[in-house]
């Protein structure tokens, strides 16, 4: 049964009455699954220019853009919040008062918690754990993680990916003869990137980091990193997996993120912090070390000595793809 869904995000759109854009690959991932058997509506910031992902064309579904005084008309729908900012809240509080019988979901993908602090300090945590406590008291929790709903018990749990069939294919055997590391993501504080840096800068090792999502031209005064634009294609993003032989995710806070699938799919060994060890889950090929210099490049030196018994390890996790995660969400939905 196909059903009427608000979609509220705080994310900049352009909205076609057949597709859609985003700068975040994951928001497109969600609309494209709630769009298989829904009517979506939004209300979100607008965007004027074509993003770097863009949704499949729907035939059969319209997209359509509300204005802020379109949200006391609406009737007969369902809320699917994506992630809990100041936007959604207040949007969230005018449907309630317009209308009392506001339900939905709010779709968890990060720790919003840890993210407000390391972002504002002690305000910015208090201030997102009472939009929590309001958002939660009205809506669903569908979560990425169990580690997100706080003490709330009633959930759905998902498995978010992006994975299609090019990440199989054509896979590519790295080089051993130094350790080749890769960090794909944003250029922010909470990413522990700069730690990253800064251990690589302390180790007299010789390797190779390539930062890839900076948006930023950024000259290092270590010749060890390259640092490289943000990417869009899957097939160039694909080659820098291939090009690496180890992919180290530096995050203080994460929810289940996508580039850990992507590098094992690539089989390629990942190293995250202890900070964010529950994002190893049942993964083979996940390695868990402190953040210091010496148990990083005791980890990097184990991988390296042990790759080809890694890589088949690898090989029997089981990956979940972009139509699974999809069909998780349309059955919950």
């Amino acid at each position: 049964m196909n059903r009427n869904i608000l979609i509220i995000s705080n994310d900049k759109l352009l909205i076609k009455q057949d597709k859609i854009s985003s700068d975040y690959n994951d928001t497109i991932n969600i609309i494209e699954g709630l769009a298989k058997k829904n009517y979506l509506s939004f209300f979100c910031r607008t965007s004027h220019v074509i993003k770097n992902f863009t949704s499949k064309k729907q035939k059969y579904k319209k997209f359509l853009k509300l204005k802020f005084f379109d949200l006391n008309r609406i009737t007969n729908y369902k809320i699917f919040m994506i992630s809990i900012t100041p936007l959604n809240f207040f949007t969230l509080l005018f449907l309630k008062i317009c209308n009392n019988k506001t339900s939905g979901y709010v779709y968890l993908r990060s720790d919003g918690h840890k993210e407000y602090y390391y972002k504002y300090g002690i305000f910015g945590q208090v201030l997102y754990h009472f939009m929590f406590r309001v958002v939660t008291s009205y809506l669903k929790i569908v979560t990425v993680s169990k580690s997100l709903t706080g003490l709330k018990k009633n959930y759905s749990l998902v498995n978010p990916s992006e994975i299609e069939k090019q990440w199989f294919l054509n896979r590519v055997k790295p080089s051993l003869i130094k350790p080749k590391l890769l960090y794909l993501g944003r250029y922010k504080k909470e990413k522990g990137i700069f730690s990253l840096i800064n251990i690589i800068n302390l180790l007299k090792t010789d390797l190779k980091l390539n930062i890839v999502g900076t948006n930023k031209k950024i000259l290092s005064k270590n010749k060890k990193i390259k640092y490289f634009q943000e990417l869009s294609s899957i097939k160039s993003i694909i080659n820098c997996y291939d090009e690496c032989n180890i992919f180290v995710l530096p995050s203080y806070t994460e929810g289940s993120p996508k580039v850990i699938l992507e590098s094992l799919a690539r089989h390629r060994p990942v190293i995250v912090f202890k900070d964010i060890k529950h994002v190893k889950k049942n993964f083979r090929g996940v390695f868990v070390c402190k953040r210091n210099t010496k148990d990083f490049l005791n980890n990097i030196q184990f991988i390296l000595s042990n790759y080809s018994k890694i890589i088949k390890k690898i090989k029997k996790n089981k990956i979940v793809t972009k139509k699974d995660f999809q069909n998780e969400l349309s059955k919950i939905i």
